[in-house]
């Protein structure tokens, strides 16, 4: 389902997922693929987000210090990172909505039980790969 998005997003615009999209899965490592589908599709959202969050008037610091806080936006590199005034978090809310509008036309290519499916599989390879330790072996009986 995962190529399934990849293959009707549009790339207009979104250099770094269009790069990302070319880039061929491994073809004999299924998590490995699942993963990598999953980092193109965040990658679309990613640029997607971006571009909502400077067509509402934020800085990429801005958007990050109202999402994260002001001490993961150090984390994040932005050098001595400030609060921002509260009248920015209307912007932020508006790049969230202008965000989930560029992706619905991605989402929608899946039938509601098919976006039902997605987020289970997608909970459960993210469930595994972060309780899984060296030496630990995830399998995956279906493909994202």
């Amino acid at each position: 389902m995962a190529q399934q998005l990849i293959d009707a997003a549009d790339a207009d615009a979104l250099p770094l997922f269009a790069g990302w999209r070319a880039q061929p899965c491994p073809a004999d490592d299924p998590v490995g693929a699942a993963m990598q589908r999953l980092h193109v599709l965040r990658e679309h959202r990613g640029a997607c987000h971006l571009a909502a969050v400077r067509l509402s008037g934020l800085s990429a610091r801005e958007a990050m210090i109202i999402n994260l806080g002001v001490e993961q936006a150090g984390h994040y590199g932005w050098p001595e990172p400030q609060p921002v005034a509260a009248a920015l978090v209307p912007r932020w809310r508006r790049a969230e909505n202008v965000t989930d509008e560029l992706q619905a036309p991605l989402y929608a290519t899946l039938t509601d039980r098919q976006r039902t499916e997605f987020a289970q599989l997608v909970g459960a390879l993210a469930s595994e790969t972060s309780e899984t330790s060296p030496g630990h072996v995830v399998t995956a009986d279906s493909d994202c």
